[in-house]
């Protein structure tokens, strides 16, 4: 049985893995700036506000754009990560209870059309690419749905759908997913990489399975 109404769920470190810890702006600005501590870089200008986030997004994805990536490429890279084990029936799990599902996450919209193209989301808050009939990088569409915002959108769904907060739930693993654990009902952290994060969420938890999540967001036989 379901235990919350609406199930977010953010991407990168929590529905997707690398090996070495890597998201996906990472994998593609060291494949087409060849730059590897861009990241840390522009993340602390924004922190700093020195640059807006829609800036910070404009600046990766321009480097790429110059670079000449082409979409082909970028779906190459892109194949360095992994879904974690287990999503696919953790999800299917939690839709078949009867909860909605939504994705908040600063990822790249190509990240879950590659890995997860029988995704079962309802919504997706995402950072998107556009590309040209010849593969080009043509622009591209910053998510206000990041940081901050992500307490936003999930406060958005919610609204629409008549869906009090004390009934939904969040699951991120970083620092960027603090607003939205505060504004959800329940919170877990998986795998989580932010002490900050683990401050406040309800759950904590540790495991390379996403189906261990399932004894905390369902409400399981026997229980």
């Amino acid at each position: 049985m379901k235990r919350f109404d609406l199930v977010c769920f953010d991407v990168d470190g929590t529905l997707v893995t690398h090996p070495r810890g890597k998201v996906v702006w990472q994998i593609l600005n060291e494949r087409f700036a060849g730059q590897r501590d861009v990241n840390e870089e522009r993340f602390l200008r924004y922190s700093g506000g020195e640059i807006t986030y829609a800036e910070w997004v404009a600046l990766d994805i321009g480097d790429w754009a110059a670079a000449g990536a082409r979409k082909e490429e970028v779906v190459e890279a892109i194949g360095a990560l992994r879904l974690v084990d287990g999503a696919r029936e953790t999800l299917r799990a939690l839709k078949d209870a009867g909860s909605r599902l939504a994705v908040i996450s600063g990822t790249l919209d190509v990240c879950l059309d590659v890995l997860f193209p029988d995704h079962p989301f309802d919504e997706v808050f995402t950072n998107r690419i556009r590309f040209a009939e010849d593969g080009s990088i043509a622009g591209w569409d910053a998510t206000p749905f990041d940081m901050d915002g992500k307490a936003l959108a999930l406060e958005t769904i919610a609204a629409r759908e008549g869906i009090p907060l004390e009934r939904t739930a969040f699951v991120g693993d970083h620092a960027n997913d603090v607003a939205a654990a505060r504004s959800a009902g329940f919170a877990v952290a998986f795998n989580c990489k932010s002490e900050e994060l683990a401050a406040v969420a309800d759950v904590v938890v540790h495991d390379p399975d996403m189906r261990a999540l399932l004894p905390h967001l369902m409400v399981m036989s026997g229980s």
